[in-house]
């Protein structure tokens, strides 16, 4: 008698540095799965194809507009029905698993404890992890759902995991030849840029940033979505010593280029958890956001923080404000000494 293989559900509503740590709980779930598929966000698509575990993934048709976006909504939930799923974990707290928890009569559901919905959206699961903390990373609290379903009993969540293939490694090293950046030098790539402005360090400092590296005959490469262009261009023009800029690369072209680095230098962002998951060393500069929910998870990695032991001033971080009182504009960031920075990287080069 053939038995069918189990197929488990996972859906988190995110961002992109969200979706990097939900690999971990992928990878964290039994084997016996043979099956995950996923729901995400658009731009986190690409994260979720790079996973060897992920079947098929699942896209919410948010940039959808009237008719076109209920149709996309009954493909979506027609293809989602018509997989029996044994296993559903919903790490987002919206009303799309409640709903799919209900409705799809998987064996097990799991989501957490959230002060944001009531009674009727908690009681869709059969299992409930703790609410969120801020003293754990976020890789742990992501496995707690798995945990709380009895399906992962180690102490310790797993690394993250992204697969970059070979026709993608191939592609970048040719841009990188064609930019005249050898692997006889160390590179460095840079991610200086987020949409959430009170994380950024200011141009100027990545420029200083940036000649310190080259006077170490280190290439430099600044990385970012077409978003960030307006951004790395500003700190090229300061560089008296130019960086490379990438200009139309792709997530996956990102990571294939990340994967290369010997090192990764990057504000708060999903740059941090891209670096982790291809293993790449990480310096990680903080401000407001606390480190120990969002850093770096496993493998080498520096976090830049100041605090009370730098200045009294700085007492206050992490804060998880949007910027100094509401200016949007973050002193524990525009205070950063960019030498401090310099030798942070320099050590990791070399360790």
């Amino acid at each position: 008698m053939v038995t069918r293989a189990k197929q488990a559900l996972f859906l988190k509503t995110k961002n992109i540095g969200d979706a990097i740590i939900l690999t971990a709980s992928i990878a964290a779930l039994p084997l016996s799965y043979r099956v995950v598929d996923v729901v995400c966000l658009p731009h986190s698509e690409a994260i979720f194809k790079m996973n060897k575990r992920v079947r098929y993934v699942f896209v919410i048709p948010r940039d959808k507009k009237g008719l076109n976006k209920i149709s996309a909504y009954f493909n979506l939930f027609r293809r989602l029905f018509s997989e029996h799923y044994d296993f559903l974990a919903h790490f987002s707290v919206d009303w799309r698993g409640a709903i799919l928890a209900r409705l799809l009569h998987v064996n097990t559901s799991v989501s957490r404890l959230t002060d944001r919905r009531g009674s009727f959206w908690h009681q869709s699961f059969d299992f409930l992890a703790p609410a969120l903390d801020h003293e754990r990373p976020m890789a742990e609290q992501d496995v707690d759902l798995l945990r709380s379903a009895n399906l992962y009993k180690k102490l310790v969540a797993p690394a993250y995991e992204l697969n970059i293939s070979s026709l993608q490694k191939n592609k970048v090293n040719a841009w990188l030849k064609k930019n005249s950046i050898h692997a006889k030098n160390k590179m460095v790539v840079i991610h200086a840029s987020s949409r959430w402005k009170f994380k950024e360090i200011p141009v100027t400092s990545w420029a200083k940033i940036i000649d310190g590296l080259h006077s170490q005959k280190i290439d430099v490469v600044i990385s970012g979505s077409h978003d960030d262009l307006k951004t790395n261009e500003l700190i090229f023009d300061l560089c008296e010593s130019k960086p490379v800029l990438t200009k139309d690369f792709s997530l996956i072209d990102t990571a294939a280029l990340y994967e290369r680095a010997d090192l990764i230098l990057t504000i708060d962002s999903m740059s941090t958890h891209l670096a982790s998951a291809v293993k790449t060393p990480v310096v990680s500069i903080f401000g407001p956001t606390n480190e120990k929910n969002w850093g770096p998870w496993k493998g080498k990695y520096k976090v830049i923080g100041l605090s009370i032991k730098d200045d009294e001033m700085f007492a206050c971080r992490p804060c998880g404000q949007d910027g100094c009182e509401g200016t949007k504009i973050s002193q524990c960031l525009v205070q950063l000494n960019p030498k401090m920075v310099i030798s942070q990287a320099l050590l990791m080069l070399k360790a």
